[in-house]
């Protein structure tokens, strides 16, 4: 009996200790932010890839997601450290992209940035179309656990969504806004235009977050285009010659026959101008006409 006893906790023990070894491993393997990445994925679309985007420029638009989460509470889709983590390798992959990649990505966060917590995961696509930024999302702050991460030490495949069907069982849905929009009104896929967005303060907690100083992109390898050339105003219809107006002319009196018709002339000129009343131009002329 007291042999089968201790046989049993002899088991018990064993048990325990491969329960606390394995524990041990799995904390070892847990997903960390070394795990993050970013890559590519050629998908049948017609991106507008590759844009090249300043780190200021691609912080701000990606403080525009927001998510529901399910107490219905809401928060930012990323945190602000997958923000500052992301952005630079998110800034290297959309400048090398070509129009049928898709930006793939995971990274983790902790939840209220608490330490002891373990880290939740995100993970999705993104891509620039019709001057739009597209968030499409197949985990949302997923919790962890030992298989997301191999023994190998490579990272397990995350979920990033898919532009054919809705993710089920997200346990969050991405939140539409004055700049967000819902794709297709599906819970998972959202688009922002992009010089408004950058225009517009995000609606965040983040204390980094504001609006660029800039609102242009530009595909990466595309020339400016030259400023278009206003064309020439349409020349009116030419028209016959016409033929120069005459000068006017100034009507002169015929020259005077003598000094009393030059005098008699002025005595009218003064009476007609109001210079004399009719009285004093009769005695006037009266007098003037004596002299013949």
């Amino acid at each position: 009996m007291q042999q089968a006893f201790a046989s049993r906790l002899g088991r018990l023990a064993l048990v325990a200790l491969m329960v606390s070894g394995a524990s041990a491993m799995d904390s070892s393997q847990r997903w960390s932010e070394t795990d993050d990445y970013v890559k590519l994925e050629a998908v049948n679309a017609g991106n507008q890839h590759p844009v090249s985007f300043s780190t200021e420029q691609l912080q701000a638009l990606l403080a525009h997601f927001y998510k529901l989460d399910s107490s219905r509470e809401s928060v930012p889709y990323f945190s602000e450290d997958e923000i500052e983590r992301l952005s630079k390798s998110l800034i290297a992959q959309f400048a090398k992209a070509k129009a049928e990649d898709d930006l793939l990505f995971g990274t983790s966060y902790r939840p209220g940035s608490i330490p002891l917590l373990p880290r939740s995961l995100n993970a999705g696509r993104l891509f620039v179309e019709n001057g739009r930024l597209n968030l499409l999302i197949g985990m949302c702050g997923s919790t962890q656990d030992v298989l997301f991460q191999r023994p190998s030490g490579s990272a397990r495949t995350l979920i990033h969504g898919s532009r054919i069907k809705s993710q089920a069982d997200l346990g969050c849905e991405l939140q539409a806004s004055n700049v967000v929009q819902r794709v297709g009104n599906r819970p998972d896929w959202v688009s922002l235009d992009i010089p408004t967005a950058l225009a517009t303060k995000p609606t965040t907690t983040f204390g980094t977050a504001k609006v660029p100083d800039t609102t242009t992109f530009k595909p990466a390898d595309t020339v400016a285009a030259p400023a278009p050339v206003s064309p020439a105003p349409a020349q009116a219809a030419p028209q016959a010659a016409q033929p120069a107006a005459a000068a006017p002319q100034t009507i002169l009196p015929a020259a005077p026959a003598s000094k009393v018709e030059e005098r008699l002339i002025l005595l009218k000129r003064l009476k007609d101008n109001g210079l004399i009343d009719d009285a004093e131009y009769a005695q006037k002329r009266a007098a003037i006409l004596k002299e013949l």
